[in-house]
């Protein structure tokens, strides 16, 4: 029993490898508020999320919007990577095998998000050939790769990739003369609560260690990454959906949003947060507004994504109002929410979401009037 609670993950089975749950508790610290902090930045809140659950994610937000975003969150990768270094502090600067030991640097910083293992396979003055093996999903690969590239040559690269498959990643890195500022804080409009370090369950408590980079969650592989990748990657997206018209029937009212870009990103962020979680078979009880905070824990806050602190039934339906203190992104939350809330009732719902200084606020119901 760990923080007052039951266990959220059934240790009989324990196949952990103690010295990376050690090392993963140390850096990536749970809050109270249901967050995963990154010790190692400057506070970047962290989800600890199933790659084939990231994967399903990514592929229903391309179908949700028509695109193929594989260049897109690639680049938010790189650009996440090298604000990622930037906060580490300078790499390693030894006389001798300078870039041998900054690449050790990078793969002991990889080993514990679980990004693979990064190796130069070619270099010359102006080209490059850099290898992921144990690559999570082979565009966050080819992104971060270029980014930690650049830091360990204090050059700027253009990159392309090819999958080798068995997880490997090939990149083709350029020698890139332009001059690229760079990158800076993300900005995001919603509010989160500070929460104090907390010894709730993680999904990481029970990580195995299979490979270099690589560990698994119940036979699961297990990833660590950062929220400044997804507003990235949301930003990257603005531009190429700025033609898009909004359904007329969208599931969630987000107050305070006002951009149309911004408004079919989230919608589909959150629809397709929702039909990953649908997908994954999970089973909702729900009998009391309490519930939703014991639900929570399991289908949040293991993963750093949030935690419901306070829930009220609004009506006979199943309607409720949820009150979160923090939210790893509000979109991807509201989806899971709304996911479970369908689980749990057998029916279609919708949200509204707002945030202010306490957090987030959501108002989910049945999607469809129900007579009385």
């Amino acid at each position: 029993m760990r923080g007052g609670n039951m266990p959220l993950i059934e240790d009989t089975m324990d196949e952990s490898t103690p010295w990376l749950v050690s090392a993963l508790r140390e850096r990536f610290q749970a809050t109270e508020t249901g967050m995963i902090i990154d010790a190692n930045t400057d506070g970047n809140f962290t989800w600890c999320v199933q790659i084939s659950a990231f994967e399903r994610w990514f592929a229903e937000l391309e179908s949700l919007l028509d695109q193929t975003l594989g260049r897109r969150i690639a680049h938010a990768a790189a650009e996440s990577e090298e604000w990622h270094w930037m906060q580490q502090g300078e790499l390693p600067t030894p006389w001798f095998k300078r870039r041998a030991k900054r690449v050790d640097t990078v793969n002991e910083d990889w080993k514990l998000r679980g990004l693979g293992h990064f190796t130069v396979l070619e270099s010359s003055e102006k080209d490059s050939t850099l290898l992921v093996t144990n690559r999570p999903h082979t565009s966050l690969a080819a992104g971060m790769a270029n980014a930690v590239w650049e830091c360990i040559e204090e050059n700027r690269y253009r990159f392309q990739w090819s999958d080798r498959g068995a997880k490997e990643t090939v990149i083709q890195a350029s020698l890139d003369n332009r001059t690229i500022p760079n990158q800076v804080p993300v900005e995001y409009n919603w509010n989160d609560v500070d929460g104090n370090t907390d010894d709730l369950s993680r999904m990481y408590d029970l990580a195995r260690w299979e490979s270099d980079g690589f560990w698994t969650v119940e036979g699961n592989r297990t990833v660590m990454l950062h929220r400044d990748l997804f507003i990235r990657f949301e930003a990257l997206l603005s531009p190429y959906i700025s033609q898009t018209e909004r359904t007329s029937d969208s599931r969630t009212e987000w107050c305070g949003i006002d951009e149309l870009d911004r408004l079919v990103t989230w919608d589909a962020m959150a629809d397709a947060s929702r039909q990953q979680f649908l997908a994954s078979g999970e089973l909702i009880l729900i009998a009391d507004p309490e519930h939703w905070e014991s639900m929570s824990l399991r289908h949040l806050a293991l993963q750093g994504l949030g935690r419901i602190v306070k829930a009220e039934s609004i009506d006979a339906n199943g309607g409720v109002n949820l009150h979160l203190s923090a939210a790893f992104h509000p979109a991807i939350v509201v989806g899971r929410l709304l996911g479970c809330w369908e689980r749990a009732e057998g029916r279609s719902a919708k949200a509204k979401w707002t945030s202010d200084t306490t957090g987030h606020h959501i108002q989910i119901t049945s999607r469809r009037e129900i007579a009385d």
